[in-house]
């Protein structure tokens, strides 16, 4: 897996992560920047293709930055605010 932060993605099996993550930087169970959660994030590489296909859009569709859908050129900005549930 290639962990590019210049918004570069090569497949949609590569990481969502902007640069900003708070699960590792602050101990948050969900990330605020890409929306994933601690889990997700220390297992990604390992959690079934199809599963982080599917993750990618559901995280896109709640509002989150992720890579894979910015334009040409964007930089991370901060992530919406997560309630804890």
């Amino acid at each position: 897996m290639t962990l590019t932060l210049d918004g570069d993605v090569e497949s949609m099996l590569d990481a969502p992560c902007i640069g900003w993550c708070t699960t590792r930087q602050f101990g948050d169970d969900r990330c605020k920047g890409c929306g994933r959660q601690e889990w997700e994030v220390r297992d990604w590489s390992r959690l079934p293709d199809i599963y982080r296909r599917l993750r990618i859009i559901s995280l896109a569709e709640e509002g989150f930055t992720i890579r894979h859908v910015q334009p040409l050129g964007w930089r991370p900005t901060p992530g919406k605010d997560i309630e804890d549930k």
